[in-house]
């Protein structure tokens, strides 16, 4: 399995240095003027993985894997409610229960990681399906063997978090990068990687935004041999995407949103995909597997270069 991190390199027009920690399996990358700052921005990003992560036998998240109940944390209630939230927003294309299919079924990020058999596929993907998810108060259950993974909305709500601590500390200029999600306080400038050659970009994106959030999901992020088996499985037929070798989506806040839907894009028909995006006003550039981009950038105060690959 190759892992590429789809980090969206970037200039944050302030005096301040970038500071870097490993976080949720990706380097985080604070920009922000007070090192004091980073150093709140980087515990919370540690207490979040602690909480959140699959891959943390006693987060809350595994223990509601593997016991099916939990009293949550409100951070757990939240970031469930949002993904509930998502999976109704998307018709279904970005539902946690996937793990069912990461977790057991292919192992992504585990050392046994292989392709299952068709036989598996089918008996795992009977456990997809949010509906299996109850939230009554502190109290949180899912049905029996389900499996819970917050890959594709994880992040997004950590930057969130990080900005909003920022925000409430005065803070007008600072920049958040887990990988390929985002958030920038005041002028920033992202450039956004070409998924077909990790070291070049295929545009730059300048905001002069107060808010700004942008969010990228692709194909050569996680894969099992070959970009075929890619992490982004379709809750609905349960087989890996073959669309799109990236999605890019912007917009004017909310990480959170922006990181769910990025992974329901990949999955979705692009019509259908296309629709929900622009009733949204979301900022979208969709660049398929033979290179084809389809692209709109509707967003005031948001400008897109794609010179340096065109």
């Amino acid at each position: 399995m190759k892992t590429l991190f789809i980090f969206l390199s970037l200039t944050l027009f302030l005096l301040g240095d970038e500071r870097v920690q490993m976080h949720m399996g990706t380097l985080i990358h604070v920009t922000v003027e007070e090192e004091n700052l980073s150093d709140a921005v980087f515990r919370e990003f540690a207490t979040l993985d602690q909480t959140l992560s699959t891959y943390k036998s006693d987060s809350e998240i595994s223990r509601l894997n593997r016991d099916f109940e939990v009293n949550a944390s409100q951070v757990t209630r939240e970031i469930l409610e949002r993904s509930l939230e998502m999976y109704r927003l998307s018709d279904g294309a970005f539902d946690v229960t996937i793990g069912s299919l990461t977790h057991q079924g292919y192992r992504f990020g585990y050392e046994n990681e292989h392709i299952p058999t068709f036989k598996e596929v089918e008996r795992l993907g009977k456990l997809v399906e949010s509906s299996r998810i109850h939230i009554e108060g502190k109290r949180i259950q899912i049905d029996p063997y389900t499996i819970i993974d917050l890959g594709g909305i994880g992040k997004g709500y950590a930057v969130d978090r990080a900005i909003g601590i920022l925000e409430r500390r005065g803070v007008d200029k600072g920049v958040i990068a887990a990988s390929g999600d985002i958030g920038c306080l005041g002028e920033c400038d992202v450039s956004i990687q070409d998924p077909f050659h990790p070291d070049g970009t295929i545009a730059v994106v300048s905001s002069s935004l107060k808010r700004f959030a942008i969010s990228t999901s692709g194909n050569y992020e996680r894969y099992i041999k070959t970009k075929a088996n890619n992490h982004l499985i379709n809750p609905k037929t349960h087989q890996p995407q073959q669309r799109y070798a990236s999605v890019t989506l912007m917009d004017v806040g909310d990480n959170t949103r922006l990181d769910a839907l990025a992974t329901a894009v990949s999955v979705m028909e692009e019509k259908k995909a296309i629709k929900m995006l622009e009733m949204l006003h979301i900022g979208y550039v969709l660049i398929h597997n033979d290179g084809r981009m389809v692209k709109n950038i509707r967003l005031l105060g948001v400008k897109v270069d794609f010179t340096a690959s065109e």
